[in-house]
């Protein structure tokens, strides 16, 4: 079992009430491993890799995978093809130049200033190498994760990153039939219980209070879907990358060149 409490903020592999957005986030990790073959990648960084399941992933079929995050992973993400460093983004003990691949999902949100992170990426990339960033699409969010300090929409992400990459392709993580329904059921649910709350009293209560909210309402809201529509058996394939649109439920920005700053 995991050793870290479900507080909203990362997802853990303990709750199948998480199976479809766990599918939805390995759909990432499965098109960062394609890449990497096709480029022949061989060292690959997980830049905020959380409980690390997507790094066993990528471990699994890749040649040397590192991952970092602020937090220990879970021990089942445990691989002898990854080493996990314990450490803040900004103060990474790893000399520039060393990734063919930097992958970093569902980070950037997570950011007020995301320009250290940005460049700490450029730094460690080797200058032919590419970049993988994926964050919520704001257009398919419901803008209540307090811990999304800011959510983007593909304009403003690709020109963001087009200040430290000269090249950005942007891509987004679609959604087929079932995963779809449950994602716009889910959508609505919130919208009703959110209608509840029309003066926004929520966002006045002390953060430690919001933060436990926000992760029993999620648990609420996946309970209520399964008890009255059941949960649709998904697998990675149910989330295709695409070129971006605005029914996207996530956004994938491929980044090459770095510009390296000063």
């Amino acid at each position: 079992m995991s050793a870290l409490r479900f507080t909203g903020e990362r997802l853990h592999e303990d709750d199948p009430l998480f199976a479809i957005d766990l599918q939805r986030h390995r759909a990432a990790y499965a098109y960062a491993i394609g890449l990497a073959r096709e480029e022949s990648s061989q060292r690959v960084l997980d830049l905020g890799c959380g409980t690390g399941y997507g790094t066993h992933q990528l471990a699994d079929a890749l040649p040397q995978t590192f991952a970092l995050d602020r937090i220990a992973p879970d021990s089942r993400a445990r691989h002898p093809r990854a080493l996990f460093i314990r450490a803040d983004a900004g103060e990474l003990p790893i000399r520039p130049g060393s990734f063919d691949l930097v992958v970093s999902f569902q980070v950037i949100e997570h950011l007020e200033n995301p320009a250290p992170y940005l460049e700490a990426i450029t730094r460690l990339l080797r200058p032919e190498g590419a970049a993988i960033i994926t964050t919520p699409n704001l257009l398919q969010s419901d803008g209540e994760n307090p811990f999304h300090v800011h959510e983007y929409e593909a304009p403003e992400l690709g020109a963001l990153l087009a200040h430290h990459f000269e090249d950005v392709e942007m891509l987004g993580v679609g959604a087929r039939a079932g995963a779809k329904d449950y994602y716009e059921a889910r959508l609505q649910r919130i919208r009703t219980i959110v209608r509840l709350d029309p003066l926004r009293l929520r966002t006045r209560l002390p953060r430690s209070i919001v933060d436990r909210l926000f992760a029993a309402f999620a648990v609420i809201v996946r309970r209520g879907i399964r008890r009255s529509e059941g949960l649709p058996e998904v697998q990675i394939s149910d989330f295709p990358i695409l070129p971006v649109e605005p029914e996207c439920l996530d956004l994938l920005a491929v980044c090459r060149k770095p510009r390296l700053q000063g």
